[in-house]
């Protein structure tokens, strides 16, 4: 017997290896094993293949140990990585890597289970009421010499009521050590055996049973059309565009619950771990256990037991992030893509650099499956297709209930000395007396996104980036946000020595400091990636937001999508251009979704909401549109500067990025890598834009160079990097990453 295997490695081939007669039984295709890999190390990879010959003249290894029980990789997930490994250009290993998200040594938990040996009762109280404990009597039990202390009579007491308890739980309700527990099982009275417990990322939440509210005419319309399609069994993609707070979560429900009357599973995508609980508690009031979570905040352990009940089929729904995408489900028949327009569905920093809306999308032509894209201002690229009669449009134009969209103004801060405007600063003091609560939104993160002396115009930068250090107070050190350098902030200037050092642009620490300064009353919270990085840390503060506990919220943009907050009247923006002048084709789009997202944070409730949006752009079409909440007018004019340039949803890009910690070398390589593209396309078939330095020049030690390729000729253009990187031998010191619809251009 032979194995194929493949190994989480940028190698894109598959090793063969014999299989000792010990674990022939054991072996299947979709399993992971243990195998000796060059001279001494073992690896663990996935099995791709068995065959009974092989055709080679070489000498063969055994594998060494067969890892799962089960096969943890179905053939339709095989079959998808397959498909990400070709169109994403990574191995497949990388892939397989990527698609089980739990180390191979992880076992569900066995829990110690005490129980008595029969079921006794007690005739007298063992506790209080009689002189002597010694002279308890447990009827069903030997009487003769039965002597108790009075923890093993509590013990007694709790079993004979409450029945078989885990050994843990036990010693929590009676308050006694484990001795006299020993002691009853020592003498035949109790019995200890095991049992598998999953460890519940939720087991601890109390989630109430919820029914159905009643749809509008939208929702009953999308939902409809929808529940036809998962009838039919046949592949369909919809494009759910519904402003904020027009209840697509509910036309999710009946969708799933359509899935589930015909014996089909269902996933759900959410884009922020922030929005889980949120979401997850919805999903789980209606569908109680068959729901399953998957994230990167579960420990091993949880993410272990959450797949290992999807594997066995009892779980029939899936929520969770980007990698959820690869869940084991069977009978697929629904897919809901929440938030499709998000950037974080795009892995940026690892191979396979895949993008989860568009993974779902295939995942569900391979099962014949209905996905529904949901989104208050959707993706260029899905809203293109669903004018074109690619997809299916569904729209829910208005709040349930009528509630009004929020009011919006515009404040132009080039009038403005202060961080906070006058009418924004009056709107949060009215809120604080009306009890009612406002979200303020930055998009950055710290104190300072940058210190500098003004003796000498030294600005800190990070040594291993070409990035500016943020300044952070809480801990008063500089800190790198892309390769966690960090360093205690200078008394004095490191080059001249003067001590007039000066902290420029605003963060999100900074704006809280303000606001605890404008208003020292004021019940006051900070969300972003500092006070999030703890496990549960994002509940604990959005907790805090719903049981009325804060007055102000400050957050970045995992604040400003998904939430609701019925008692959030006002949302305020600093700066809400900051990411407008990036030098990303999509900075216009992102700039539009972010203000329209956070803004649907305001008025959910009875009571009518508003935003003030602080910019120095007041004229910019990106927020024009987000004033009037006029997603058509915004596409309108992006689609037409987008068609001009020729990038998507026109053609495809390809970004190929050139890393070297030498910085002539990276500059030399992406020379040569050009010029070989260009040999290769003499028709000029393909657009070849570079090379050039990335703006982020330098990150992690490494200098950065890269070469943009457009064409609509996806296969061609694929097929050209591939041809011309291969023809090229480059050194190792370079890493060459290819990366298909890149999501960022930094």
């Amino acid at each position: 017997m032979f194995l194929d295997i493949v190994f989480n490695l940028s190698i894109d081939k598959t090793f063969t290896y014999t299989v000792p007669d010990s674990l022939r039984d054991k072996v299947a295709v979709g399993k992971r094993v243990t195998a000796p890999f060059g001279k001494k190390r073992q690896m663990v990879g996935y099995i791709v293949g068995i065959s009974g010959q092989h055709k080679g003249n070489y000498r063969l290894k055994d594998i060494i140990a067969c890892v799962d029980e089960q096969v943890v990789i179905t053939l339709e997930l095989m079959q998808l990585a397959q498909w990400v490994s070709t169109y994403y250009i990574s191995s497949l290993g990388e892939t397989l890597g990527c698609a089980v998200p739990y180390k191979p040594q992880m076992q569900t938990k066995n829990v110690k289970i005490v129980s008595l040996k029969e079921q006794p009762k007690v005739v007298q109280s063992a506790i209080g009421e009689q002189p002597s404990i010694n002279d308890q009597l447990i009827e069903g039990l030997p009487r003769e010499g039965l002597k108790l202390s009075k923890a093993q009579a509590k013990v007694m007491q709790v079993l004979a009521a409450a029945g078989d308890m885990p050994l843990s739980e036990l010693i929590a309700q009676t308050g006694v050590s484990q001795s006299p527990i020993n002691t009853l099982i020592n003498k035949d009275i109790l019995n200890i055996s095991f049992k598998q417990e999953y460890r519940s990322p939720y087991k601890h939440h109390t989630i109430s049973k919820s029914s159905p509210p009643i749809p509008t005419l939208h929702q009953t319309k999308s939902s409809s059309e929808i529940s036809a399609s998962i009838k039919a069994e046949e592949f369909g993609v919809f494009l759910l565009h519904g402003v904020t707070g027009s209840g697509k979560t509910e036309v999710y429900l009946q969708a799933i619950e359509q899935a589930l009357s015909i014996d089909k599973t269902s996933l759900v995508l959410i884009p922020e771990i922030s929005l889980t609980q949120q979401t997850v508690e919805r999903f789980v009031s209606r569908f109680g256990q068959r729901v399953a979570v998957l994230h990167s905040r579960l420990s091993d352990g949880e993410r272990y037991d959450e797949w290992q009940r999807v594997l066995k089929k009892e779980a029939e729904i899936v929520v969770g992030a980007r990698s959820a995408v690869f869940a084991p489900l069977d009978r697929l028949g629904l897919i809901i893509v929440d938030e499709e327009h998000e950037s974080s569905y795009k892995q940026f920093d690892s191979n396979p650099r895949y993008h989860a809306r568009d993974v779902a999308v295939m995942r569900a032509k391979h099962n014949n499956a209905t996905i529904i894209l949901g989104s208050a201002t959707p993706s260029l690229e899905s809203f293109y297709n669903a004018q074109t009669g690619k997809y299916h449009y569904l729209s829910l134009p208005a709040r349930i209930d009528e509630r009004p969209m929020p009011q919006v103004e515009i404040i132009d801060m080039k009038e403005e000395k202060e961080m906070f405007s006058s009418r924004l600063q009056q709107a949060i003091a009215q809120r604080i007396e009306n009890n009612q609560q406002t979200i303020i939104f930055l998009n950055r993160r710290g104190f300072a996104p940058f210190i500098q002396c003004r003796g000498c115009g030294l600005i800190m930068k990070c040594p291993d980036c070409e990035i500016t250090l943020t300044y952070h107070l809480t801990d008063k050190r500089l800190k790198c946000h892309y390769c966690d350098y960090h360093q205690p902030a200078p008394q004095s200037c490191p080059d001249c020595h003067g001590e007039d050092i000066r902290y420029s642009g605003i963060g999100t620490q900074k704006v809280t400091e303000e606001i605890h300064r404008l208003f020292p009353e004021a019940r006051i919270a900070r969300m972003d990636v500092d006070t999030t990085s703890a496990k549960g840390s994002h509940e604990h503060i959005l907790n805090r937001v719903r049981a009325g506990e804060l007055d102000i919220l400050v957050g970045t943009q995992m604040i400003a999508k998904g939430h609701d907050f019925p008692n959030v009247t006002l949302v305020g923006v600093v700066s809400s251009d900051i990411g407008l002048n990036m030098p990303d084709f999509r900075s216009c789009e992102k700039t539009f979704s972010l203000l329209t997202q956070v803004a649907g944070r305001a008025g959910r409730g009875q009571i009518h909401g508003e935003v003030i949006i602080q910019t120095n752009s007041p004229q910019h079409y990106s927020i024009q549109a987000a004033i009037d909440h006029n997603y058509l007018g915004f596409y309108n004019q992006e689609i037409e500067f987008r068609q001009q340039l020729q990038y998507p949803p026109f053609t495809h890009l390809m970004n190929i990025l050139i890393r070297s910690k030498n910085q002539d070398q990276s500059c030399q390589i992406s020379s040569m890598i050009t010029n070989q593209l260009r040999m290769n396309n003499p028709n000029s078939a393909i657009i070849i834009l570079g090379p050039a330095v990335c703006s982020l020049s330098k990150i992690k030690e490494y200098y950065r160079w890269h070469i943009l390729l457009k064409s609509s000729k996806l296969h061609q253009m694929r097929k050209l990097a591939i041809k011309s990187i291969h023809e090229l031998s480059l050194p190792n010191s370079v890493d060459i990453i290819m990366d298909m619809d890149p999501a960022d251009m930094l």
